[in-house]
């Protein structure tokens, strides 16, 4: 044996004493010597500490407490956009000190905080979001009245505003809002801090209260009354009104005010007038006695015929009574003589004829006049009901 293969033999003695301190079986398939180096080195190198120096995990997390691993640039980079977020414990929150979490109350943002402006002069001008205490007079332009105020100013975008003032020891509250440019809504009053009831009760006609509309479009919340049902569970309050759940059909009706006594309330009663007579008469006159006209008729003739003769026959008794005296009787065709056609003439003359009328009355009718029914001079309006 020479001297290189005595050294060959070493090394190769060396390697496997190498791969069994690793742990290693030699295989003369797979390589070995590098994976047995680096095992014996990691278990020669201890874990690096507080205490000791030796081998150190990385890590990026921020909510570790560990002692043997060490942070990466991620996690450092973490903490520093933390630490710039952060308030210093000398700073204070509305009077309370960054030391502990800060309970911030309705109290503590309203109290004090009021920004005191006046004596106000454009209430148009003031459109930065805010709380003002307004001292108003007389010569404040575009106030909703000539009495001093808490005002609320509220932005909901980019240019819409919202103004909100109170009147001092009033509950009365005006609001309007920003319409762009230098205009703004008209204000509209909120009659007080009242629920929607009691507003109904002050300022609304109560509910089943008939309700002239001069249009055939009906606004929301209301219907015409004619006559229909509705249900009384959706619609209370019109129950209260008309326990029946029908509606009264006010077509072609009136209202007329309930007498004291004879009717009941929502009874109906049909046209007509108040029984009454009428003296009626012609006018007496007495027109005495009239004439006629008067004519002269002259003289006038009668018909030139009727030429006749008469027959005649007589008894002739005694004026003694006695045969000593004769009778004569004339036999039949005994006649007058005749007269022959022949005409007369009669006076008439100028005369007049009198007509008594007297005294006397005429009778009189009355006809008939006027429209289907009785009516005074009207404009048509549809009665709606609100349905609540």
């Amino acid at each position: 044996m020479n001297a290189i293969q005595g050294a060959v033999i070493d090394i190769q003695t060396e390697c496997i004493n190498v791969l069994a301190a690793a742990g290693f079986k030699p295989d003369p398939a797979k390589k070995q010597l590098l994976d047995a180096i680096k095992a014996i080195v990691g278990n020669e190198v201890p874990a690096a500490s507080t205490t000791q120096a030796g081998t150190v995990k990385l890590s990026s997390a921020t909510d570790s407490d560990s002692e043997t691993e060490a942070a990466t640039p991620k996690a450092v980079k973490a903490a520093m956009d933390n630490a710039k977020g952060r308030a210093p414990a000398s700073r204070k929150v509305n009077g309370h000190p960054l030391t502990a979490d800060v309970n911030v109350t309705s109290q503590d943002i309203f109290d004090q905080q009021a920004v005191a402006i006046g004596p106000v002069t454009d209430l148009n001008g003031i459109q930065s979001p805010g709380i003002y205490a307004c001292l108003c007079t007389g010569e404040t332009k575009n106030a909703p009245v000539n009495n001093s105020g808490n005002l609320l100013v509220y932005r909901t975008n980019g240019i819409q505003r919202l103004q909100i003032y109170q009147p001092l020891y009033t509950t009365d509250v005006y609001v309007r809002y920003f319409q762009g440019g230098s205009s703004w809504s008209g204000w509209v009053k909120n009659y007080g801090c009242i629920s929607r009831d009691e507003a109904d009760a002050r300022y609304r006609l109560p509910v089943g209260s008939a309700i002239a509309w001069p249009s055939d479009a009906v606004p929301d919340g209301y219907a015409i009354m004619q006559g229909q049902s509705f249900s009384t569970a959706t619609y209370p309050l019109l129950a209260k009104a008309y326990p029946s759940g029908v509606i009264p059909d006010m077509r072609g009706w009136t209202i007329k005010g309930k007498p004291a006594s004879g009717r009941a309330v929502l009874s109906q009663e049909l046209d007509g007038i108040k029984s009454h007579s009428h003296n009626a008469r012609a006018q007496d006159t007495d027109l005495g006695t009239k004439g006629s006209s008067s004519f002269d008729y002259g003289t006038k003739s009668t018909n030139p015929t009727g030429g006749h003769a008469h027959e005649f026959g007589g008894y002739i008794n005694s004026y003694w009574g006695d045969s000593n005296h004769t009778s004569f009787q004339p036999g039949s065709g005994a006649k007058t003589q005749a007269a022959g056609d022949h005409a007369h003439t009669v006076y008439i003359g100028g005369h007049e004829h009198t007509v008594y009328i007297g005294s006397h009355g005429h009778v009189v009718i009355v006809d008939a006049a006027g429209t289907a029914e009785t009516t005074v001079r009207n404009i048509a309006f549809n009665y709606i009901v609100r349905l609540a």
